[in-house]
């Protein structure tokens, strides 16, 4: 527990929340294998602007930090766009992309990163910050300013009828009761609402559509990062499966997938860890994890581990006792058949929702074999125990942008086909508390799919072998 401090700094026109870089201050650039490269995001943000008219201007704040309780925030995440196009983990900070430049005193830009000021008095507290200086020499930006000035010079800019404005969430990440807040909020009053989003005439996209086509396709150094953070995540299941135990609270078998993730790099957990047992296993995005597990109990373990904002989206669900029941291994048999069509129908040029489709299939076909619907006909007995899609975009958001349109190599996605039973007078007990979901993250590619989370076991015999080797 740090001590007692405030939790914002007030510097005039503009409120900014404190920054917690870890390096020195004079301490060399090092980025690890998984991170990406100053040269990655500058050509990020050159291939924005070379989709967006010479008059645009682009304008993008970083995420603000969320207050938890009291003088306590949680811990700081980037916004994910804002990340993408800086590689700044730094809060209070924003971004103006000018592809027809700007003068900015007495030189001429087309980009400018505004970041918090350097405070050594605070930085004792808080951790060091980048300062103008650092934030161009490590963020390799044209022009890096003190947020103070950001107002002095956005607003003229905005005022300047020749200008296309393209925004995400305007003004969102703006702190309100500041100087800008009202300035900015004043303007958008006196503008035309259709202009500010960047949909008047010409070609251009908007920014929205821009940034989600080019994050759709991932590069060789974001597959980097991600394949990390996919093998951090399998490691953690490998972990659980082989030292779990019927009596293990589920907040243990949390405790040691987000330790595994820590232990191996891992920043942040991508999302809440989903563990239920028995029946929590039922619920699609239960996240208490206070119930013990009992033997019998399937675990449904739904995690992913992040590295450097790429989350992985991992699941397995395991029989606590190291055995599946007939039943538990009935249902679980047929969710990885559905999986396994999902999968092979994850292909460039098929539709996004080509795999929900074979393995919706697949799931009807096999529940009427079991007796739990009337016949593969019925949809709607279908969506009783499968009432979700089996996939999503998979990146800098674990529900990551894309065009759901068709696939494209470089794409990832998720295929997660799952049941859920629950307990209910016209099902037979013998099902009850089974609740089943395989997901795997699923590189598109110009020819076969390639399973990334590949090491983490997901067939039945593999599971329990894996199980069966606790000491």
């Amino acid at each position: 527990m740090r001590p007692l401090a405030s939790a914002t700094l007030f510097l005039g026109m503009i409120t900014l929340p404190y920054a917690l870089p870890a390096q020195e201050v004079d301490a060399p650039v090092r980025y690890d294998e998984d991170y990406l490269s100053a040269d990655f995001h500058r050509s990020r943000r050159a291939a924005v602007v070379a989709q967006l008219p010479g008059n645009s201007l682009v304008v993008l704040f970083g995420a603000p930090i969320r207050n938890r309780s009291n003088d306590m925030d949680y811990e700081y995440r980037q916004a994910s766009d804002f990340l993408y196009l800086t590689g700044s983990e730094e809060p209070g900070s924003a971004l103006i992309l000018a592809p027809g430049g700007l003068e900015v005193d007495g030189e001429r830009v087309h980009e400018i990163l505004f970041v918090p000021p350097r405070d050594p008095a605070r930085e004792v507290w808080d951790g060091r910050r980048f300062g103008a200086e650092r934030a161009m020499q490590r963020l390799g930006v044209e022009l890096a300013l003190d947020a103070m000035r950001f107002a002095e010079i956005l607003v003229p800019l905005l005022q300047n009828a020749q200008h296309r404005v393209y925004h995400l969430g305007f003004p969102d990440g703006v702190p309100e009761r500041s100087v800008l807040y009202d300035q900015l909020a004043a303007f958008m009053d006196n503008v035309d609402p259709a202009a500010l989003a960047g949909a008047g005439t010409g070609s251009a996209a908007p920014l929205r559509g821009v940034l989600d086509g080019l994050r759709a396709i991932k590069s060789d150094e974001e597959m980097t990062a991600l394949r990390r953070a996919i093998d951090i995540t399998t490691e953690a299941h490998r972990e659980v499966m082989q030292q779990v135990r019927a009596g293990w609270a589920e907040y243990e078998i949390e405790a040691l997938v987000e330790y595994t993730f820590k232990r191996n790099g891992s920043e942040h957990p991508g999302f809440n860890s989903i563990v239920g047992s028995g029946e929590n296993s039922t619920i699609l995005h239960y996240m208490t994890n206070r119930r013990v597990t009992e033997p019998g109990d399937v675990v449904v373990i739904d995690i992913g581990a992040e590295v450097h904002g790429y989350s992985a989206d991992v699941t397995r669900t395991i029989p606590v006792s190291g055995t599946y029941s007939p039943e538990q291994r009935a249902i679980y048999e047929l969710v990885y058949r559905a999986q396994e069509a999902g999968i092979r129908a994850t292909r460039a040029g098929n539709p996004f929702f080509a795999s929900n489709n074979e393995a919706s299939r697949v799931l009807a076909e096999g529940l009427a074999e079991l007796g739990l619907i009337s016949s593969a006909a019925d949809t709607g007995g279908l969506r009783r125990f499968f009432m979700h899609g089996t996939s999503h975009y998979l990146g800098l958001d674990v529900h990551d942008v894309g065009s759901y349109g068709s696939l494209r190599p470089g794409e990832v996605v998720t295929i997660e086909p799952g049941i859920y039973i629950p307990v209910a007078e016209d099902i037979d007990p013998k099902w009850w508390n089974i609740g089943i979901r395989i997901e795997d993250d699923v590189l598109v590619t110009d020819g076969d799919p390639v399973i990334l989370s590949a090491a983490a076991p997901r067939q039945i015999d593999e599971v329990e072998a894996l199980m069966r080797s606790i000491s």
